[in-house]
């Protein structure tokens, strides 16, 4: 990742942003925490990322699915951005070294355990499952999972809310660092980590639901 060219981009972003809307972040403290963390977001429009990355003061190096990458201009855009393809067909070792290679570094993973973007029914936040690869990954790495939940992003899809002044809503709320649990086997503990990050995005869900 080129850090300059990341805060440079997040720096326009945020104007582009703070023109256009009205943002709500709730407990920036909790992402602004020292270490390696993963931060765990549901995904219901391609806008979550956009405004994770404008609400949170730490650098985050993301996980994507390799699909994206396959566009030569965006793969190199995403790459300066210190993303990471994941190849989900099969096991995919490199990118799982390299991501916690970072962790163990004191970075933040940004991932979207849910897999790809869904709809509002089909969210964590309405009940819908999570991927364990979340918990796999903070099991390798000893580090916690810090949740995120961005509410009112797909009203971007509408230009109109781009434009300056229009007072877009849209919040972006952090949880509370949850670890893995030491007094399980692994799959025991990523069973019990798995319900405990759907149970914080929900909770946030709930206090955050107004403000959108």
């Amino acid at each position: 990742m080129n850090e300059a060219f990341y805060k440079i981009v997040r720096l326009i972003g945020r104007r582009v942003f703070l023109n256009a809307s009205a943002p709500r972040v709730l407990h920036a403290e909790r992402a602004a925490r020292a270490g390696g963390y993963i931060l765990a977001a549901n995904h219901g429009s391609p806008y979550d990322a956009p405004l994770i990355i404008a609400s949170n003061p730490r650098v985050i190096y993301w996980l994507s699915i390799v699909e994206i990458f396959r566009n030569p201009l965006v793969g190199c855009f995403l790459r300066c951005f210190g993303a990471e393809p994941l190849d989900r067909s099969g096991p995919d070792p490199r990118t799982v070294r390299h991501i916690v290679r970072h962790l163990r570094a004191g970075r933040v993973v940004g991932v979207f355990p849910e897999g790809g973007v869904r709809a509002p029914e089909e969210s964590v936040l309405q009940g819908g499952a999570l991927h364990d690869g979340v918990c796999k990954l903070a099991q390798l790495a000893c580090v916690p999972v810090l949740p995120c939940v961005v509410v009112g992003s797909g009203k971007f899809a509408d230009w109109k809310c781009w434009l300056p002044g229009a007072r877009t809503r849209w919040v972006v709320a952090f949880g509370e660092a949850i670890f893995v649990r030491e007094d399980a086997n692994s799959a025991r503990a990523r069973g019990v980590m798995i319900e405990e990050i759907k149970s914080a995005l929900r909770a946030l869900h709930t206090e955050v639901a107004d403000h959108a």
